[in-house]
């Protein structure tokens, strides 16, 4: 016992440690999202704007239509369903007349032979917008701000040797528990880790909620088709085109996602999901089990006896974890509705240590309604069952 008291202590405190790096590199990424964004290129370059929908989501409309409402001059939209009775088609159909000067396109079936339905969907996307300067993907919960594009556009095309600039996102909670729960995760897990990330090392990755590639980055990768059968499609955009001697940079644009969870299998599948799926195609993920305080400082008590010093631990690492927790969600993200919910931190990260254990027991996940099995090069395969 004694063993396990000192390792659980040590790990407390580098829980601490950091915590307190996640708001430096917080503070540091506020400042670069306040900060005017590079010069656009005289000649504003085309884009595509690519997003693969399933599924008529709450937010799906208010969605669409802050891309219709970009501040861009040269961009085209393009909206991927499966087949004609996905409602989702409805959407962009349905805005056609109001917005009568943007060139709206729905793009309907999927690239045969692929097991990454979304990327199935790019690829009959793409071709129709063959001729692009730039390929900005996005998911269809995502919401953006008018100076998104001109932002992403400009670093993107700020320097000769970026080729994808990928956009952090933040979660705004529904009306359920585990809306709520999914929320802080993105907020208060997800997004500092990618900010001290960025702060310390060269992107090599892109993050799904919103990628931006240049055609000719995309070129160099192979096309879309060289992501047909992974699961991590955004993992492996960034990873390719880095392998292939172009930049990645994270922007300064945020994005917004809802998180829609309905109920807490939704939200332990989605989690595990990712988990696999960062264990897959980044082992090195692993390693963020040091950082789960809470657990930590709880077993330093157990182990200890509720001696003095580990309740004193346990006390620092609740207080720095909620007031950073409060600093990134609340300060920097702006999503001032989750004061309420800051109680449910240390509960959703002892979900989040039960998720990590989880994690390793299996390589299969569950997505979009469809059982997968991630195999050893990130591929996956259907299993049926």
């Amino acid at each position: 016992m004694r063993f396990i008291a000192i390792l659980a202590e040590i790990c407390a405190l580098i829980s601490i440690a950091y915590y307190i790096a996640a708001a430096f590199a917080a503070r540091r990424f506020a400042g670069i999202m306040s900060a005017p964004p590079p010069a656009m290129p005289a000649s504003p370059p085309r884009c595509a704007l690519l997003k693969p929908m399933r599924g008529l989501g709450a937010n799906l409309a208010a969605n669409i239509k802050s891309y219709l409402e970009l501040a861009y001059p040269n961009a085209e939209f393009y909206f991927g369903v499966s087949n004609r009775g996905d409602r989702a088609a409805e959407i962009p159909e349905s805005l056609r007349e109001q917005y009568g000067s943007r060139s709206i396109n729905l793009v309907v079936g999927e690239e045969t032979g692929c097991e990454n339905r979304k990327v199935a969907k790019l690829i009959r996307m793409a071709e129709q917008a063959a001729g692009a300067d730039a390929y900005i993907i996005s998911d269809a919960d995502v919401a953006v701000e008018t100076d998104h594009l001109r932002r992403v556009v400009a670093e993107l095309f700020s320097a000769g040797r970026v080729g994808v600039v990928s956009c952090l996102y933040r979660a705004r909670p529904g009306a359920t528990f585990a809306s709520r729960l999914e929320a802080l995760t993105v907020n208060t897990d997800f997004a500092p880790l990618v900010m001290v990330s960025a702060a310390i090392e060269p992107m090599r990755y892109a993050l799904g909620a919103t990628i931006a590639i240049k055609r000719e980055a995309l070129d160099d990768i192979g096309g879309f088709r060289a992501l047909k059968d992974l699961l991590a499609d955004d993992f492996y955009i960034g990873k390719f085109a880095a392998d292939r001697g172009w930049k990645v940079k994270l922007s300064s644009s945020l994005v917004t996602t809802h998180a829609a969870e309905e109920n807490f299998r939704d939200y332990w599948n989605h989690q595990l999901r990712w988990a696999r799926t960062y264990r897959t195609t980044r082992p090195l993920s692993l390693t963020t089990i040091i950082l789960h305080g809470p657990f930590w400082a709880s077993l330093a008590v157990l182990a200890t006896g509720g001696s003095v010093f580990a309740l004193k631990l346990l006390l620092a690492v609740l207080a720095a974890r909620l007031l950073t927790a409060a600093f990134v969600a609340v300060r920097v993200l702006g999503v001032r509705e989750q004061r309420r919910d800051l109680w449910l931190v240390p509960f959703k990260d002892l979900c989040m240590t039960g998720i990590w254990f989880a994690s390793l027991l299996s390589n299969r996940v569950m997505w979009a309604g469809r059982r997968l099995e991630i195999l050893r090069d990130g591929t996956m395969r259907e299993v049926h069952g």
